[in-house]
């Protein structure tokens, strides 16, 4: 049992030091392709849920760095997700936790960007691993623990294989990735709040931004604020991943 836990932790530092240097034009060129990619309709449908899943661990983060307790997530085939938690039903914990979503996937793509920026691409692939892993345990759902095996999978083959190059622009794609989805997902719970005439009532009531302006009552601000919020960090994070990239 020892030997065996000796073997992985030596796998993992193994993996966390990889350092790679990418290509400008391969790093362009893979750019180009993340962005028409997820350009399409049916496999962005499909790639969301990549995001979902970063996106609920944004509130799992945020809750238990603020004190709740996270009962776990579940991912739906519609690629909306949820995150239950417990703690108080008021307060600045439960606001951040409402808030840490929409912001989630870009504020990842500038760590794995800067990470891989900076010659440690093994420690970004890792770290993203570690979050994968963690979904997958936390998820409470068939189409969660299916989602969210099928991305350990896909980027744990790479992580293992370990080939430096290979591990380089596997990071540079998920940074463009994530920061593309960053943006799109606040684009989408915007267009719930400008169609909302058309929508369900409650499905408006329960979007982050709504229940952000409903869960601190010393700063009930309006679900606009938040919306507003999540654009300019959605966009600052997009905006300094591709600095680093192209810089």
């Amino acid at each position: 049992m020892t030997e065996t836990v000796q073997d992985a932790l030596g796998a993992i530092v193994e993996r966390w030091g990889v350092t790679a240097s990418p290509e400008p034009e391969i790093v362009l060129a893979i750019t180009a392709a993340v962005v028409l990619l997820t350009a399409v309709p049916q496999i962005w449908r499909v790639a969301r849920q990549a995001s979902t899943i970063v996106h609920e661990m944004g509130h799992v983060f945020a809750a238990v760095l603020t004190g709740r307790r996270v009962s776990g997530i579940k991912l739906h085939s519609d690629t909306s997700g949820v995150t239950v938690s417990r703690g108080r039903p008021q307060g600045p914990g439960l606001l951040l936790t409402f808030l840490a979503g929409y912001p989630a996937p870009g504020l990842l793509a500038v760590g794995l960007v800067w990470l891989g920026a900076a010659g440690h691409a093994g420690a970004a692939l890792t770290v993203f691993q570690v979050i994968l892993v963690l979904a997958l345990l936390l998820s409470r759902n068939f189409v969660g623990i299916v989602s969210c095996l099928l991305a350990v999978m896909g980027t744990g083959i790479i992580w293992w294989h370990n080939d430096p190059q290979i591990v380089g622009y596997t990071v540079v794609a998920l940074g463009v990735f994530y920061a593309l989805a960053g943006v799109r997902g606040t684009l989408d719970v915007w267009r719930v709040h400008l169609t909302r005439r058309r929508r369900r009532p409650a499905e408006v009531a329960g979007t982050d931004a709504a229940q952000a302006g409903r869960a601190w009552r010393l700063l009930p601000l309006p679900a606009p604020f938040w919306l507003l919020l999540f654009l300019v960090l959605s966009l600052a994070s997009a905006a300094a991943v591709f600095w680093l990239l192209f810089a």
